[in-house]
């Protein structure tokens, strides 16, 4: 059964920044794009690197590692249909910010 967990508020985080959370043992990026939340898996799944410190073009991150872009809503890679990044339903409830786990 799904549960949300908090992982923030909706202050902490400015329109193109991204922080990185612990949930259950795993290491999620989350996203503060137009308004809206967004999270991935931390690393990359190329080669681990860090998902957080890439860079927001539109709805993608770019890992800073190799420039491999990954679609914040459904993972999808730009460079190589193969890869795809875990992502997580994030939702606001009052000011609370939720990661949906499975």
């Amino acid at each position: 059964m799904a549960k949300f967990v908090k992982v923030g508020r909706v202050g902490d985080l400015a329109d193109g920044q991204a922080k990185v959370v612990q949930v259950d043992g795993q290491r999620i990026a989350l996203f503060s794009v137009g308004g809206r939340y967004y999270a991935l898996e931390a690393g990359c799944p190329h080669e681990g690197g860090p998902l957080a410190d890439g860079v927001i073009e539109g709805m993608r991150i770019i890992c800073p590692w190799h420039g491999y872009d990954f679609h914040f809503k459904t993972g999808e890679c730009g460079l190589d249909p193969d890869l795809r990044a875990l992502t997580y339903p994030v939702k606001v409830q009052d000011d609370d910010l939720l990661i949906e786990m499975a």
